[in-house]
């Protein structure tokens, strides 16, 4: 039967009662399409969506006024009036027209008061109507009834993740807790950044929202972008602090002329020091002293060796050379200082 045909058959206000509809039993008591009057529909005060924008609600009623409603509010009945489930845009939109009904869809069993704003928060979630405050507001309180966060994924469908994520942002002050109340962003991943910036820079995040609010929103990436050269800066910083430019510079100009390997001076260390003597033939003895004369004092290398077998590998200065073991005596050991490098 018809919804034209029901209100035919309805010669009373009251009739428009479901409970006043048992007798029509061609009748699905599960949904019903009536044309109820505005006045007699209620707005759901525990709506997750609580931000509405006011020039899209004047839009909205003109379009109401020139071509009329095209999609039906849903309600559910409590005691004698109508409590909205869907279509709180619809009726501001239809109440600024000036319209006197509205069609709307009756839920005869729309499920708990938990049922109902579950779908609430889910229809204007997926139609991306909802400000981040509000979504995070309402996730937060359902995981505060339910225990968990996972209990609420199983309640409506979201992940923990992004149920977490989302959370998060309640967490926000300053200019990323502006943003996140402003509508120029739904992203939490947006607030997550600018909440990165806030932490070492707050001049900046103040910055991006100022500059948000000119050009109407603040994307994902331009939030990321500026949370990594906050990092960046923050960094460099630090190694300043730690390590003064100039140290920094002469290691650089170190490493580009091919000296040292070390990003600071080592400190001095005593090393062993084994000096030699030569007590081999004539010739040995005098490649031993024209060596020492040359590039000084002779001591055994205690960081290479030699190749040549029997032989052992002695420096004088900074030249070394190979000499037979059996011909070489210890004259002294000792430790000294190594200068620094």
């Amino acid at each position: 039967m018809s919804a034209d045909n029901v209100r035919k058959l309805l010669t009373r206000a009251d009739d428009l009662r479901l409970n006043a509809l048992d007798r029509l039993s061609a009748v699905d008591r599960q949904e019903l399409v009536l044309e109820l009057p505005i006045d007699r529909i209620d707005r759901d005060p525990n709506q997750p969506r609580k931000k509405f924008d006011g020039d899209t609600l004047v839009e909205l009623a003109q379009n109401l006024a020139r071509v009329g409603q095209i999609q039906p509010v849903e309600v559910r009945e409590v005691g004698d009036r109508y409590v909205l489930i869907d279509g709180e845009r619809r009726l501001r939109a239809a109440a600024i027209a000036k319209l006197t009904t509205l069609r709307a869809i009756v839920r005869f069993d729309p499920g708990t008061s938990d049922d109902v704003l579950d779908r609430q928060f889910a229809v204007n979630f997926h139609r991306d109507a909802m400000a981040l405050g509000d979504q995070a507001r309402y996730l937060q309180s359902r995981i505060e009834k339910l225990g968990s966060a996972a209990a609420v994924s199983e309640a409506i469908g979201l992940s923990v993740p992004r149920i977490l994520n989302i959370t998060k942002t309640l967490r926000a002050e300053g200019a990323a807790a502006e943003l996140r109340d402003s509508g120029l962003t739904k992203d939490a991943d947006t607030i997550g950044a600018l909440v990165e910036v806030q932490k070492h820079d707050p001049a900046a995040a103040e910055a991006l929202v100022e500059r948000a609010k000119v050009h109407g929103k603040l994307t994902r990436k331009e939030a990321q972008e500026a949370a990594r050269r906050t990092k960046e800066r923050i960094r460099h910083a630090d190694e300043e602090a730690v390590e003064p430019r100039e140290n920094r510079s002469a290691i650089v100009r170190d490493f580009a002329d091919g000296r040292g390997v070390e990003r600071k001076p080592k400190p001095a260390e005593p090393r062993l020091v084994v000096l030699l003597a030569c007590a081999g033939n004539e010739l040995q003895r005098a490649q031993w002293n024209k060596l020492s004369r040359q590039h000084g004092r002779a001591q055994l290398s205690l960081v290479a060796t030699t190749t040549n077998p029997g032989c052992v590998l002695v420096e004088f200065g900074t030249h070394s050379e190979s000499f037979p073991a059996d011909v070489l005596r210890i004259v002294e050991t000792r430790f000294e200082m190594e200068k620094s490098s």
